[in-house]
């Protein structure tokens, strides 16, 4: 109830600044600006909200949604930002969005772009739930309603933000302005390789190495993150850390807080990425491989929609399993000599069941797990996605039923899976769906 109350003390006062703003009250105190009046007031509103109250009325939809309570102000922050990012593209007299098509590009980012991320939030959906045959009738009234390029923006950014949990919705958001505007992506992707650099020298101390430059660009930056996520999942290291990480929690320990007396101390995330990089360089030189032509491609994984490949107007940019969102030139150059493998989804974005009576998923059921859930972990309210380890759970227990099924696995981060196994706890699903240490507690979302 206070959460409640707070927020609805926001939407008052952007209210109010708004009025300040558009009505220039700040000139009778001889301030210069709104922002500056309220900074000489020392109060606690901050630069965030001031830009918001000024956008809101260029967002009349936007507006609407934080009156009736439906977008937090934080969410409808984000979703400002991304709509003022996008608004100089649309409804240009060329028509045109950053060279594509303007209609084709807007439909496929309301329609497939909104419902797709909806789905991938939710961990796929079926094609009978009502849910999402009411998500696609009410895209489809907003991509055909004819309103302005932007206002159907706004339309589908905002329903997005409304299925999706706060903190999912800035990447989602991030994912759809590439999406609209892919020759930036492309720009952006240009300027950090010609700023690349790395530059390393010994300590005066003779203590170690120290990097004084690390500006990586996106092709070297998958490549070290791929390599280090790879080292962090066998380095032997790792138990020892986590059993002292326990001990340390059991004796009251907290993050952030000294390790107690008589705890081991494990080694901090940082020193185990060092660690893992040492282990990663250790392996290339025993191969014998360093320095050698034609060695065989690096493993990256990257999910890209066939109209990406096919440059289509509206496609989502592809991802790495890093969560960077990729340009389709790099990854149309990778496409030369990789293995490809191929999922077909369903408008839900279910992958095709499948079931077998192995203990643990096949690997490309493991890609079909990620691709139906954004690469993030299914417990509600967990931020952990892309990049991070996801461990696939079988809601009903592998050693009572001896089956491994697609379709009741969920991925979930360690913590989550460790607060369900050895912590006993029933946990909620972003779906809506409730998840004991013994399997469903109830198979109906909410």
């Amino acid at each position: 109830m206070l959460l409640q109350q707070l927020e609805l003390l926001r939407q008052v006062v952007l209210t109010r600044i708004a009025d300040v703003d558009v009505r220039q009250l700040h000139t009778l105190v001889d301030a210069p600006s709104t922002g500056t009046w309220l900074a000489a007031q020392q109060t606690s509103v901050t630069r965030t909200e001031v830009a918001l109250a000024r956008r809101l009325t260029s967002f009349p939809e936007l507006a609407a949604a934080v009156d009736d309570g439906h977008l937090c102000v934080a969410v409808a922050a984000k979703v400002a930002a991304a709509l003022v990012k996008v608004r100089p593209y649309v409804d240009r007299p060329d028509g045109l969005i950053d060279g594509q098509p303007a209609e084709p590009t807007v439909q496929a980012v309301v329609m497939d772009g909104v419902l797709g991320l909806i789905c991938e939030a939710r961990g796929a959906m079926s094609d009978s739930d009502p849910l999402l045959e009411g998500l696609h009738e009410a895209l489809a009234a907003v991509a055909e309603s004819g309103a302005a390029q932007l206002q159907r923006l706004t339309a589908g950014f905002v329903l997005l933000a409304r299925h999706l949990e706060p903190h999912a919705v800035p990447a989602a958001l991030d994912q759809l302005v590439d999406a609209l505007l892919p020759n930036q992506l492309e720009r952006r992707a240009r300027e950090g390789h010609d700023a690349r650099g790395f530059r390393m020298r010994l300590k005066d101390d003779g203590s170690g190495w120290l990097v004084t430059r690390g500006d990586l660009d996106l092709e070297c930056g998958e490549l070290l993150s791929t390599v280090l996520s790879a080292e962090l999942a066998v380095d032997a290291d790792g138990p020892a850390d986590t059993s002292a990480f326990e001990q340390a929690r059991q004796a009251g320990w907290q993050p952030g807080d000294e390790l107690p007396a008589g705890c081991s101390a494990p080694r901090s995330l940082d020193q185990r990425r060092h660690d893992a990089l040492r282990n990663g360089l250790r392996r290339y030189l025993d191969s014998g491989v360093a320095g050698l032509r034609d060695k065989v491609a690096p493993h990256l994984s990257v999910t890209v929609g066939i109209d990406a490949l096919a440059d289509r107007p509206g496609a989502r940019p592809p991802v790495a399993a890093s969560g960077a969102r990729l340009p389709r030139s790099l990854v149309r150059t990778w496409w030369c000599d990789s293995s490809v493998t191929r999922f077909v989804l369903s408008l839900g974005r279910r992958v095709l069941e499948v079931s077998h009576t192995e203990r643990t998923l096949k690997a490309h059921e493991r890609r079909a797990k990620r691709i139906e859930t954004g690469g993030r972990c299914q417990g509600a309210g967990c931020r952990r996605g892309p990049g991070d380890r996801l461990v696939p759970h079988h809601a009903d227990p592998w050693a009572r039923h001896g089956t491994t099924s697609l379709g009741d696995t969920v991925l979930l981060c360690e913590a989550t899976h460790h607060d369900l196994h050895s912590g006993g706890h029933t946990i909620r699903l972003k779906d809506g769906r409730r998840l004991g240490p013994d399997g469903w507690v109830s198979a109906v979302a909410s």
